[in-house]
């Protein structure tokens, strides 16, 4: 009987460690069976991107235009034509697939067509700017964008659409600048130049001329209309603006003084030609003198035409210089031309 106990007691335990082995398995296998079940089953994609793809691909659309409108397919044929293929092939994914997302490719191709528009824009500013006095540029802002300008150049090939543009803000920036500070040197020097064309004019009486009153006012208005541009810093329309004023204030002036020039010389014949024939009068006078009144003839002292009482010139002469914004653009110009003549001085000292 002393044997048997220990038996049991074994025989007890390995049950009990069967039993538990096996209720572990159960209720693994249990967890197992409702984790399956719990698990939510993948829902099929349902954002549909139509609107959205619309949306981006009519801000490409406005980009591409733009592009366009500033010459792009001139500046930079091969890469505009490179990106034109993009766009259609991207424009024909989205019509078979609307509703899958081109986020990715629209906004590539807007920063594209977007460089592609500034680039230009750039180009054109530089030819602007090559076509000024060296005097009148920064260096350190041409270099700026001259190498910005290279930079985007090589990137065309294998550049992002953000590299591209990030290169051609940077060129356009820099040669606006450029440009806007060259014109307002330029602009300063031609006001001062188109208000002496005026008065030059004027000293001919070019206001009241017959071939000139009527330029003589437009020139004037074109005049103003540069100072309210230089006032609103259209820089390059005012240059333009001062420009054209002078060239026809010293149109009229040449016109009227030659004019003048030709009516002197027909007064100094027709002077003389009075002179001759008065000289004539004396001598017949003195040979034959006449003891009548002869028909045809009028007395000495008779008045033959009414005196003609001239307008005063000067109540015609258009005044460009009084007022807000002619005195706004007077004070822009003249600190144009001495910010030139201390760069001019500052040149000669360092040499």
């Amino acid at each position: 009987m002393k044997i048997k106990y220990p038996v049991i007691a074994v025989c007890a335990f390995v049950s009990l460690f069967f039993i538990s082995c096996g209720s572990t398995k159960v209720d693994t296998a249990t967890e197992e069976t409702q984790t399956e079940e719990t698990t939510p089953v993948a829902e099929e994609e349902t954002v549909d991107y139509t609107n959205a793809n619309a949306e981006l691909l009519a801000k490409v659309e406005a980009a591409r235009k733009a592009a366009i409108d500033a010459g792009a397919q001139n500046y930079y044929r091969a890469f505009f034509d490179e990106t034109e293929k993009k766009y259609i092939d991207t424009k024909d994914k989205i019509a078979k697939t609307p509703k899958v997302s081109y986020a990715d490719d629209l906004n590539d191709l807007l920063k594209r067509y977007e460089s592609l528009e500034k680039a230009t824009l750039a180009r054109i500013l530089k030819e602007k700017a090559d076509s000024m006095s060296a005097s009148d540029l920064d260096s350190n802002v041409l270099k700026k964008g001259s190498e910005a300008l290279e930079k985007y150049d090589s990137l065309e090939a294998n550049g992002t659409g953000a590299e591209l543009l990030e290169q051609a803000e940077i060129a356009y920036s820099s040669y606006f600048s450029l440009v806007n500070k060259g014109f307002v040197a330029m602009m300063g020097r031609e006001r001062k130049a188109a208000l002496q064309a005026k008065k030059d004019a004027e000293s001919v009486k070019a206001q009241v001329a017959k071939k000139t009153k009527e330029t003589y006012v437009k020139t004037s208005d074109i005049f103003k209309k540069a100072d309210s541009d230089s006032s609103m810093k259209r820089y390059e329309s005012a240059y333009n603006g001062y420009k054209t004023s002078k060239e026809s204030f010293t149109q009229m002036y040449e016109t009227v003084k030659k004019d003048r020039e030709e009516t002197e010389r027909r007064l100094a014949e027709a002077k003389k030609k009075v002179e001759e024939a008065e000289q004539a009068a004396v001598q017949a006078d003195t040979e034959v003198p006449l003891t009548e009144k002869v028909a045809g003839i009028e007395d000495e002292n008779a008045v033959l035409l009414e005196e003609d009482k001239f307008a005063d010139p000067n109540d015609s002469i258009s005044d460009v210089e009084s007022g807000e914004v002619a005195q706004k653009a007077e004070q822009i110009a003249e600190e144009a031309i001495a910010a030139e003549e201390s760069a001019k001085n500052s040149s000669e000292d360092a040499k």
